[in-house]
């Protein structure tokens, strides 16, 4: 590997997360097999450097194509899971080694978690798949736990393409889990994906930059609740499962805080001068402006006390939103990453004082 800074980075862990200490002990130095589908690309990495600096043997399965440098070290099956006749696993097929568990990120089709899933069923004790609290049909109430009725479904499953949104895709891989790993399989509800790396300049961390710069900022009044998952606590307690061996499904995310505690303590943090306008969402949505959305009521009121009464330790804030404002650095050393674009929820700072401009008159 590169030298110790490029490796954090490409892993996907700010400073701080490096130094932590490890989730569980109890894994150094056992040696136990783990399979990692993809492993190179967002929250992958992030995964398979927690597991190597918990003295697991990891091997990658994927196309090579993705950060293809990245983790040399470690064996690589090659093959594609976007194959509709299931082609591209011929090498994990040959391949007969047993793993303790296999970690699964894949965010397409639900085929493409079939057919590994039928394929390593036999050769693992535990199946491992990252998903969403998007699986849940309503979020029309606050503490939503695991037992809550998942997404209604299409009556024909999906092919290797499809134009199901991410939500049922998520859903359809679920159930293709419990139907073929009924007893040996964990499902990782995420809120929000949090961390050093992001996958794309929408994921930029808006409210802590924003902050950090100073100057003027404006937030919706009725934004009550925020939540969000730390991917290195995720990560952890995802080790954690598979040597506990747990089963079925988790929400996994920070316990639901105020949203004006969350901005009140990056603004304390980062020592900040900048100045908050608190304006009614409705003037907001009116003038096209939607920076968070604040319904239905249980969007950021996950209930999160299965995975915590079953080991899930959530780092500090403090070293997320560090991880994050590194992260923004390192990939903007200019920090002049401008906000704004299409189809993120965040506004151009010109057209932050055109609104700013736009209330005063109207309460002048």
């Amino acid at each position: 590997m590169t030298n110790r800074r490029e490796f954090l980075h490409y892993a996907g862990y700010g400073l701080t997360a490096a130094l932590a200490p490890s989730f569980s002990s109890a894994a150094t130095n056992k040696r136990k097999k783990i399979l990692v589908l993809g492993g190179t690309r967002f929250l992958g990495p992030v995964i398979v450097t927690e597991l190597v600096r918990n003295g697991y043997d990891v091997t990658l399965f994927n196309r090579g194509q993705t950060n293809p440098d990245l983790f040399p070290q470690l064996p690589r099956i090659l093959g594609d899971r976007e194959t509709e006749d299931g082609s591209g696993l011929a090498q994990l097929r040959k391949d007969r080694q047993v793993w303790d568990w296999v970690v699964d990120t894949w965010r397409g089709s639900s085929k493409a978690v079939e057919d590994t899933a039928r394929i390593l069923a036999g050769r693992t004790q535990q199946y491992q798949y990252v998903s969403t609290v998007s699986v849940y049909d309503k979020w029309d109430r606050v503490g939503i736990r695991e037992d809550e009725p998942l997404n209604p479904l299409p009556a024909e499953a999906e092919s290797i393409i499809t134009d199901n949104r991410y939500a049922i895709r998520k859903t359809f891989g679920e159930l293709v889990l419990r139907r073929l790993m009924p007893d040996n399989s964990v499902m990782f509800r995420s809120h929000g994906l949090r961390g050093y790396p992001n996958s794309a300049p929408r994921h930029e961390p808006y409210w802590q930059v924003k902050i950090e710069r100073g100057g003027n900022l404006v937030l919706p009044a009725e934004a009550e609740y925020y939540q969000v998952t730390d991917m290195i606590s995720l990560a952890r307690f995802m080790i954690h499962a598979g040597e506990q061996k747990l089963n079925g499904p988790y929400n996994v995310a920070y316990a639901p805080m105020r949203f004006a505690d969350f901005i009140n303590h990056i603004v304390e943090t980062t020592e900040s001068k900048v100045k908050l306008h608190w304006l009614p969402e409705e003037f907001l949505v009116e003038n096209d402006v939607r920076l968070i959305r604040t319904t239905p009521p249980g969007r950021y009121r996950f209930s999160v006390d299965r995975a915590l009464a079953h080991g899930m330790q959530n780092r500090s804030l403090d070293e997320l939103l560090a991880d994050q404002l590194l992260g923004y650095h390192d990939r903007n050393p200019l920090a002049d990453f401008e906000f704004g674009k299409p189809e993120t929820s965040t506004i151009l700072t010109a057209r932050e004082l055109e609104i700013l401009e736009l209330w005063r008159q109207l309460n002048s």
